[in-house]
């Protein structure tokens, strides 16, 4: 318990690192917040208060014990305002990618539907005729969703972050989004 109460440095590195995956996990999570009732920012903004609301808990604790307390929440929360500075270029690197990525799968579907006057069935038959690896998942971990409707058309898209859907609008040629 000493341990806890006085933290040394190397209590608080262990601590630190431990933090920084759970608080990693915890937005990468809710990223994806697809069944959530409230968007992710309400998520992260939810932990960053329990956090502030944990100093000002434990600077109240340690002026009466001479504890060291407030640490944790301190190291938590400078953690939690990194991995949320950081995630804003890594989502827009992945969702640019994933783009790329299905406009590539765009241009294979339309070069297949030249060659044999229709679309294909599935992105595993379009693999398999065209003797290409066809990337079945997005840099965000999603998987492509490919539809072919009995007009003759299709749609292709992905899911990313805070539940959004991508599509592909042929017609513009370009990628669209829908909550």
């Amino acid at each position: 318990m000493k341990n806890i109460l006085y933290p040394k440095r190397k209590t608080l590195i262990i601590f630190g690192v431990l933090s920084m995956i759970i608080l990693t996990f915890y937005v990468w999570n809710y990223s994806f917040a697809w069944e959530f009732v409230f968007g992710v920012t309400y998520y992260i903004v939810f932990i960053l208060i329990a956090l502030i609301i944990g100093i000002l808990i434990s600077i109240f604790i340690d002026k009466k014990h001479k504890s060291k307390l407030k640490y944790y929440f301190i190291i938590s929360l400078i953690q939690l305002l990194i991995i949320w500075l950081v995630s804003t270029p890594i989502r827009e690197w992945q969702i640019e990618n994933s783009k790329e990525k299905g406009t590539q799968i765009i241009e294979l579907i339309d070069k297949y539907k030249l060659q044999n006057g229709k679309y294909p069935k599935s992105l595993a038959e379009l693999e398999k005729k065209s003797n290409l690896d066809i990337p079945e998942r997005t840099k965000i971990g999603t998987k492509y969703l490919y539809q072919v409707y009995e007009n003759g058309n299709y749609s292709l898209s992905f899911k990313s972050y805070y539940g959004y859907d991508l599509n592909y609008d042929k017609l513009n040629k370009e990628w669209y989004v829908t909550d």
